[in-house]
């Protein structure tokens, strides 16, 4: 019958393809397939997007393969707060100043996390020290000396786009670009390991396997964000808000396992 169509659609093991055989006069049009595979990028990402669908507050997250570069997220793009994890840029930015010793003033100081509140006013410092404890104890006078040494000028080279450095807002992406940054610069690997907040992305991840990273926290954020290594090394970002902390303290630690499991699974059961 000439002019006419005759659609088959059929479903074979997960994929779906499309076949049309098209019949015209006496000549045969190859079938043209057309297939829909569903990535484990996006399987993996719709596991998480499930694990934190009805928790309290908002949650996005973010994970880029260092080997490969494949990269999944939820919600990714979407402003956040980042809190202390906005100190990433800071301590890239003075190390440029390692070698220097600077003079605590009055104006430095800054209650909250951190021992250099505690020291006087007219203390020499070393920038090596500064980093120690910006990196490792989030330290708010430490922050505060990088930011009135260098200026904001200065530190926002080491900002994404999406970034507001002044009103510590981002995305999970430009955090992931951030921390890409720290992954090409070793020498700063020490100053964001082994820190005095252990109890976010650590607690997902097996007993020796290395995270250089850096947490932040405040009313409603229980964020985290670091570099995981082993085989296939790879970032996560987690941010998020209004959230409930026992709640998120139980949340990011799944979070990571999902992320591990997947970046660390055989390839033959891809």
């Amino acid at each position: 019958m000439n002019g006419k169509w005759l659609l088959v659609l059929f479903v074979a093991t997960g994929v779906i393809s499309g076949v049309v055989w098209v019949f015209s006069n006496k000549e045969i049009i190859k079938p043209t397939v057309v297939s829909f595979n569903i990535k484990k990028e996006e399987k993996i990402g719709a596991d998480i997007e499930k694990l934190v669908a009805t928790a309290s507050g908002e949650w996005v997250v973010y994970v880029y393969k260092l080997d490969s570069g494949e990269s999944y997220g939820i919600n990714e793009n979407k402003i956040m707060p980042a809190a202390s994890i906005m100190k990433i840029p800071a301590l890239a930015a003075v190390a440029t100043r390692s070698g220097e010793t600077w003079i605590l003033e009055e104006a430095d100081r800054r209650t909250g996390s951190g021992p250099l509140q505690f020291l006087r006013a007219g203390t020499a410092i070393s920038v090596e020290r500064v980093m120690n404890e910006l990196g490792k104890k989030s330290d708010n006078t430490a922050w505060v000396m990088i930011n009135r040494r260098l200026g904001y000028a200065e530190i926002e080279k080491y900002v994404p786009s999406n970034t507001n450095y002044r009103e510590l807002t981002t995305t999970a992406s430009d955090v992931g670009l951030m921390l890409r940054k720290i992954y090409e610069n070793q020498e700063l690997w020490p100053y964001l390991e082994d820190s005095i907040y252990e109890d976010r992305i650590s607690l997902g991840l097996l007993e020796g396997v290395r995270l250089v990273h850096k947490v932040g926290t405040d009313t409603g954020i229980w964020a985290d964000a670091g570099i995981i290594f082993g085989d296939k090394p790879f970032i996560l970002v987690i941010l998020n808000k209004e959230v409930e902390r026992e709640e998120a303290g139980k949340l990011v630690p799944e979070i990571t396992k999902l992320a591990w499991n997947d970046a660390n699974k055989d390839e033959k059961s891809d």
